[in-house]
């Protein structure tokens, strides 16, 4: 297999100027996948009958007589052929299946010279392609000896062979060329889970004549150990293994180990009642979608988790703590969901591998007028944490409907990986066993361990590797929204963001919840305003930290010299609140840090308000850079000399050049302009004037709140102005977990939400001129035709590609400046 790069250029008609840069993104992409994968795959020291026991699990004996070794015999590995090994493998596999019952039957067929994209067309553009080398069919299904138009779709496994032993890229000896093999693994892997909605994916590998089987779930993965497919022994392991695939725990048609029981397909029946209960909207809300993308989910609502303000507990519970487990049981059947319409996607394999679609519950009681739309959310939170139900229950507790303002509501939904361990140890016994493997294989497991929380690292690291398993939220939301990059004028961007704000003071003052993760993807523009007339809310909590106690006193949440104590992880009930300090971390999503974040000499900065307040600065400034007409001296490039990706040290320095330096005017628009010089104004006092001897101003709700609201009073916004697309190399945001080790991007969870593991920077080398008196003068002028901040070029974000001409758009307004604009500002003002 080959990982094909033709398509992480974000415009396949890449124009020269951007080929720098769309390497530079690849170099970096492939980058973060090897990193990430260094410290994610273990090698399971047990025997193989061991392995498949435990990770491949299957309630259905094999009834066959192993196949005979003659069917490899004739199998020679020459160095430097891989090629011609693929046909000969098909044989061998074949025969090893030839014998299952026909509906559990795989086929196999050479895919290594067809390129399969990303399984989600509408991101595809995004991501990988890859060329794997053999694929797999589901069972009782025949593919052709070669697939025209080859999709994810079709295939529930890949396999990969390299033509030497000593290529194993598994081996403790293996060095980073190796290790893009197992990248070759992880990205069909990762496309084969996100295709299926599966809960784990199986690969193989084959190198020479050694085999490894390898799984993997969105905590980690785990490969057996080699054995030789020449070898009968390796020959009945491969039946083993093929058939225990086969032949689930709980077998459907078609279905695999790993098989997702609560996810189905769109059939054509249901495609035909989703539009005709969408009615005269279906033309809009499906046009570009390809349904046999989307998929049916079934939804459980977990119990009402405790909440110490109320005062009441769940049944059985004797603690007010709410960093303890949560009631996770169900009183009622499950709803089934129809999500027809991915909205966005974190497609990292080791992650959260957030997805966010646009559904409607399937309800064949409900007529077409009762249909409404909801955002289903589906996550893969690290098992240490605060599910993100909780902040969603606490919020609707505390803030009334009417007065909740930039916030969604939970309708439904919880921790899926909880209610299965839940039924699971219920099941077992003694209940609340240590884990460890299985030594005797002879002896049946009374159930395999849970799917829907990944148990790989402990049971393969040990039982204090618990706090890296993940378990698989699914969350209906009540608010549909649009993407800030899908603005139709700029006064809604502004708006969205403004009310997303106060969804944030609310949260905090009235809920005792902090964010902690403000980013372009956390902020949608909600298209059918109701509650208020909210035009923007705030969601995705999944990184959020909450008090103890509903706080009592709104003035808390500006009180930067005494913040409130937030707690962002779930304790296990034996461990004292002191087992916290071993998880320090920073979070959020790289490019929109607060500067303070990024300082290195901080080693761990509590996470406060007033950093989430910034960082709703950087949001509207990527936006703008990205997806409108703007005059800079740096052109097209000034995305890049306020963002950088990946150097703690450099990302900060960066921005505060950017501070102190030429500022963006938007031509025709000067309540936009303003509003950036304001806000500019604001992050420069809070954060770089104690530098020359002025002590910091901080920021507070109702200082940055001001320039938002009066902008959005004026009368003078331009109309259609909507978002233009942006192209230039692309440097899609993605969230990264982040520690506080001084290496690399301190965690932070890697660029966000629609990236492959690691995205690219914004091409091109930052611009980081600066010297002392510039910034000890404060924010330079307006960047405009004619200023004292340099020549200054017109640009959209997407001029050069993508159709953003700048023609019928104002033409830049020079140097005039209006009232609070940086010229009119002091240093020491507001």
């Amino acid at each position: 297999m080959s990982i094909s790069t033709s398509s992480i250029c974000s415009h396949h008609s890449c124009s020269s100027s951007c080929s720098s840069s769309c390497s530079a993104h690849i170099l970096h992409q492939l980058e973060h996948w090897r990193g990430e994968l260094a410290s994610k795959i273990n090698i399971y020291n047990g025997e193989l009958s061991e392995f498949l026991n435990i990770f491949v699990p299957s309630n259905t004996p094999c009834p066959l007589d192993p196949p005979s070794a003659r069917i490899a015999e004739d199998f020679y590995p020459i160095e430097g052929r891989e090629v011609h090994h693929y046909d000969p493998l098909i044989n061998i596999f074949s025969r090893i299946v030839a014998d299952f019952p026909e509906d559990r039957r795989l086929s196999f067929c050479n895919t290594h010279a067809q390129e399969l994209l990303f399984p989600f067309s509408s991101f595809a553009k995004d991501h990988h392609t890859s060329k794997p080398d053999i694929s797999v069919s589901f069972p009782g299904v025949e593919l052709a000896t070669r697939v025209k138009s080859p999709d994810w779709t079709r295939f529930s496994m890949v396999i990969e062979a390299r033509s030497m032993a000593s290529e194993d890229p598994f081996d403790i000896k293996a060095d980073i060329t190796r290790t893009d093999a197992i990248l070759q693994l992880a990205v069909s892997a990762r496309s084969l889970m996100f295709a299926h909605g599966m809960l784990a994916a199986y690969t193989i590998g084959i190198y020479g004549d050694m085999v490894r089987i390898a799984r993997f779930d969105h905590a980690c993965a785990v490969a057996s150990e080699a054995f030789s497919i020449k070898s009968l022994k390796g020959l009945r392991i491969m039946q083993e293994f093929f058939w225990r695939f086969t032949h689930p725990w709980h077998p459907t048609p078609g279905a695999v180990v790993g098989h997702d029981e609560t996810v189905s397909k769109i059939t054509p029946d249901l495609q035909t009642w989703l539009r005709e209960h969408l009615g005269s909207e279906a033309d809009e809300l499906l046009n570009g979608v390809d349904l046999r993308e989307g998929r049916v989910v079934k939804v459980w609502d977990d119990r009402e988790p405790k909440d110490p303000s109320s005062g009441t507990e769940s049944e059985g519970s004797s603690s007010s703590s709410i960093l303890e487990p949560e009631d996770t049981g169900s009183d009622s059947e499950p709803k089934e969901y129809l999500l027809f319409k991915l909205v966005n996607v974190n497609a990292r394999l080791f992650s959260r591998s957030t997805m966010v679609w646009l559904g409607v519950e399937y309800d064949t009681a409900k007529s077409a007028e009762d249909l409404e739309l909801r955002i289903i959310k589906e996550a893969w939170r690290q098992l240490v944490r605060i599910p993100e139900s909780t902040f969603y229950r606490r919020l609707r507790k505390t803030i009334p409907l009417e007065q909740r303002i930039g916030l969604p509501g939970l309708v439904g939904g919880g921790d899926l990986g909880a209610r299965e361990v839940a039924e699971w140890e219920a099941a077992s016994k003694p209940p609340g066993r240590v884990l460890r493997p299985r030594t005797n294989r002879d002896t049946p497991r009374p159930r395999p361990y849970p799917m829907h929380q990944t148990f790989t690292w402990r049971l393969t690291v040990g039982e204090d590797a618990k706090v890296r398993e993940r378990s698989h939220m699914r969350l209906v939301i009540d608010t549909v929204g649009r993407p800030l990059s899908r603005f139709r004028s700029t006064k809604e961007l502004v708006t969205a963001i403004r009310d997303a704000i106060k969804g944030h003071r609310l949260a905090l003052e009235r809920g005792g919840i902090l964010h902690r993760d403000i980013s372009s993807g956390n902020i949608l523009i909600v298209d059918k305003p109701r509650r208020n007339q909210s035009g923007g809310i705030l969601h995705d909590y999944d990184y959020s930290s909450m008090t103890m106690e509903v706080p009592t006193s709104p003035t808390v949440a500006d009180d930067s010299s005494n913040p409130p104590k937030l707690y962002h992880l779930r304790l296990e009930q034996d461990k004292p609140l002191e087992h916290a300090s071993g998880h320090k971390e920073r979070t959020g999503t790289y490019y929109f840090f607060a500067i303070d974040l990024l300082d290195p000499t901080i080693q761990t900065p509590l996470h406060q308000a007033r950093h989430d307040l910034e960082s709703f600065y950087w949001v509207l400034l990527w936006i703008v850079l990205r997806h409108t007409v703007y005059a800079h001296v740096a052109g097209q490039n000034a995305c890049e000399t306020a963002f950088v990706y990946g150097d703690d040290l450099k990302a900060m320095s960066t921005k505060r050049s950017w501070l102190v330096g030429p500022l963006p005017t938007i031509p025709g628009n000067e309540p936009l302009t303003e509003l950036i010089y304001e806000l500019s104004g604001q992050i420069y006092r809070a954060t770089l004037t104690e530098r020359w001897g002025t002590s910091r101003t901080p920021l507070t709700y109702d200082t940055f709140l001001a320039p938002f609201n009066r902008a959005l009073a004026r009368d003078d916004w331009p109309v259609d102005d909507g978002a233009i697309p942006f192209y230039h190399g692309d440097a899609r945001t993605n969230s990264v977990y982040a520690d506080r080790r001084p290496r690399g991007p301190r965690g932070s969870k890697r660029p966000r939400d629609s990236g492959d593991f690691g995205s690219a920077v914004p091409s091109g080398e930052p611009s980081n001129k600066r010297n002392r008196s510039n910034a000890a003068s404060g924010p330079r002028q307006k960047s405009a035709a004619g200023s004292t901040a340099g020549s200054s070029t017109l640009v959209a974000s997407s001029s050069k590609r993508g159709g953003g001409s700048t023609s019928g758009r104002a033409k830049p307004s020079g140097s005039r400046r209006g009232k609070g604009s940086y010229s009119s500002l002091k240093r020491s003002g507001a």
